[in-house]
């Protein structure tokens, strides 16, 4: 992609839009998408380049600072997020992607182990009141912004502790619930509270009641997707058949009882590898579509001596990650993909085995889940357990009899999704229970919109539109000379716990990066939050920019023949054209003798949109 210098209207910027620190100007979201890919692909939209940047130098507590501007997750994301900014991030063009999701771990380390405390802000509070229903990262988060803008949240959790499936899908090897409670810590530092072992509805309180006698201005509900799907086979019900979810929970508070020496976890998604991996190693002592393999790692600590994992999908079809996968498959669990349950085969009431069939495909011509199998291919696995891991749905029991907050067809809460709004007034909803299963990241999004709405229309301002601009600050950028042989700089990869000592212990098994690691693995960010600009009415065509250039960004051609090779003096109508995909930002240009070459960092901060003083100079 060719690029002289950004496509601004320069009528929009005004004195009102100009803060001291740069020039304020609006920005296609399309740029941002081509130019800054990681910020622009994080649902939450964290400022990746502006942290790694700040890791690189050192400044730990201001890249944590950074974080919690956009997400007040940092630390459960730098444990499991999906790395959604990892599969765009422009050094995985031409070598591996930078660490982000690790480097964010790594500072949430140094701060949580160094005891560093992050002072609240101070906040002038407001007399209207806002009620949460769960608290999961979407509810959270909407509680953290609308009471970083004065609101008073009140939080309502049916579980004895808050953190939704956070605490309970997801094992403590993974995540260690004292990291889901130091982010907690901070979102109530800010005055929220959350009044836990308090579910929503009858009987009891209901969303009526909050709005009408308790004087609430607006309901979020994210009490997220708390049903496993049943397989809806002959021998499903009874004792020995158990879901990952209930499986998982019954973990964490201690009372899993023995599920025999042979466990088959049905699904092959994220929490069915965590279901096995965990039956597993206690012997020898969340739906997302990811959500299956959890509960196979689960069960690999509780006792079974074979787990296996079966699943409808080839092993390369399967939707876990594949370090789920190779984790799982080195702690000793057997995968069996592209089998089909048909029964649960039981003994006087036990269970004693999994009846399954080869699978022909999974997916149809049109590419949609529609398994088919082979005939006559039945083989039956020995069992004493059978755990069911194939999808997770909310479960919207609690709203039956309320008519006026529609369900769509596959049962999750019907809502508007620019708004989030549902088709009760003054009610919203986000995350799981209104998408289905989704990844952390993403509900920590739907918090942040959410609040945004519900600001909205407690002041009585119409509801957020889709925006194809944004605002954006430029700043003279700092550039710091770049290491030699940067861009050879292999990608810094945690050391793990060796597999002999994960047995029988719930320890974490991604240890992490060392300080070391961290600061080498920020110096391969390519900074792709830096713009070069080049003024091109007054170059003097010198060429001197083409020829330092590493990448071939910068090329001099003829306006009347853009294919003509460099020269370094073409003539009168020559013109430097750079090219963004291929630039690194190395700053060589930058020396220009003309002094036409800028450099400047763009700085989106989309949670201003948060603030009321900056919506109202909008």
């Amino acid at each position: 992609m060719a690029d002289i210098s950004f496509t601004t209207d320069s009528e929009a910027t005004n004195q009102a839009t100009i803060p001291k620190q740069g020039k304020r100007i609006p920005l296609d979201l399309d740029w941002l998408q081509q130019n800054i890919r990681c910020q622009h692909t994080c649902p939450a939209h964290m400022d990746v380049p502006g942290y790694i940047r700040l890791i690189g130098q050192g400044k730990y507590l201001e890249s944590y600072k950074l974080m919690l501007e956009t997400n007040p997750f940092p630390a459960v994301c730098g444990y499991i997020c999906a790395r959604p900014c990892e599969t765009k991030c422009k050094r995985g063009d031409f070598d591996k992607p930078v660490s982000i999701d690790a480097l964010k771990r790594f500072v949430t380390d140094y701060i949580y182990k160094n005891k560093i405390t992050i002072p609240p802000p101070k906040i002038i509070q407001r007399e209207e009141k806002v009620a949460i229903i769960g608290s999961g990262p979407a509810g959270l988060t909407a509680a953290n912004s609308l009471a970083g803008m004065g609101y008073r949240v009140t939080v309502f959790e049916k579980e004895s502790v808050p953190g939704g499936m956070l605490m309970w899908a997801i094992p403590s090897y993974r995540l260690p619930r004292e990291q889901i409670m130091f982010d907690i810590s901070h979102i109530q530092a800010r005055g929220v509270e959350i009044k836990t072992n308090t579910p929503i509805g009858s009987p009891g309180k209901t969303i009526s009641g909050l709005l009408e006698e308790e004087g609430y201005k607006a309901v979020f509900i994210a009490a997220g997707a708390q049903k496993v799907r049943a397989l809806g086979i002959p021998g499903e019900e009874g004792d020995g058949v158990m879901d990952c979810l209930e499986f998982l929970k019954n973990v964490s508070l201690g009372v899993m009882r023995s599920m025999g020496k042979k466990v088959i976890v049905v699904g092959g998604g994220n929490v069915a590898m965590d279901t096995a991996r965990t039956a597993m190693r206690f012997t020898q002592n969340v739906g997302y579509e990811h959500a299956e393999m959890d509960a196979a790692r689960m069960a690999i600590r509780l006792g079974a001596q074979e787990v296996h994992v079966v699943c409808l999908e080839s092993k390369e079809e399967m939707p876990a990650w594949e370090h789920e996968i190779v984790g799982a498959e080195e702690e000793g669990i057997i995968l069996n993909p592209s089998k089909g349950p048909k029964s649960i085969i039981r003994e006087n009431n036990k269970v004693v085995g999994l009846e399954t069939l080869n699978v022909k495909s999974v997916f149809d011509s049109d590419g949609k889940f529609n398994p088919t199998f082979i005939e006559n291919s039945e083989n039956i696995m020995p069992a004493d357990t059978v755990i069911l891991a194939v999808g997770q749905t909310p479960d919207v029991s609690w709203l039956e009899g309320r008519p006026e907050i529609e369900l769509s067809p596959r049962g999750t809460i019907k809502i508007d999704n620019e708004t989030l709004a549902t088709t009760r007034p003054g009610v919203f909803a986000g995350g799981d229970v209104a998408y289905g299963p989704r990844i952390v990241i993403e509900a920590v999004a739907d918090g942040k919109k959410a609040a945004t709405s519900i600001d909205r229309y407690i002041r009585g301002k119409s509801l957020p539109e889709p925006k194809k601009k944004v605002w954006v600050t430029l700043t003279d950028s700092e550039l710091n000379a770049r290491e030699g042989d940067y861009d050879a700089v292999p990608r810094q990869e945690m050391h793990m716990l060796p597999i002999e000592n994960r047995q029988g212990t719930f320890n974490i098994v991604e240890l992490g990066l060392s300080e070391s690691q961290a600061k080498i693995e920020a110096s391969r960010c390519l900074k792709c939050d830096l713009s070069i600009e080049v003024g091109t009415n007054d170059c003097v065509l010198c060429g001197r920019c083409s020829m330092v250039c590493p990448a071939g960004a910068l090329r001099m051609v003829d306006t009347a023949d853009e294919s003509r090779k460099y020269q370094p003096s073409i003539s009168e109508d020559g013109i430097v054209i750079k090219y963004t995909d291929k630039c690194i930002r190395c700053g060589n240009c930058k020396d220009c003798p003309a002094h036409v070459i800028t450099m400047k960092r763009v700085l989106w901060k989309p949670d201003e949109e948060l603030n009321e003083t900056l919506e109202e100079s909008e």
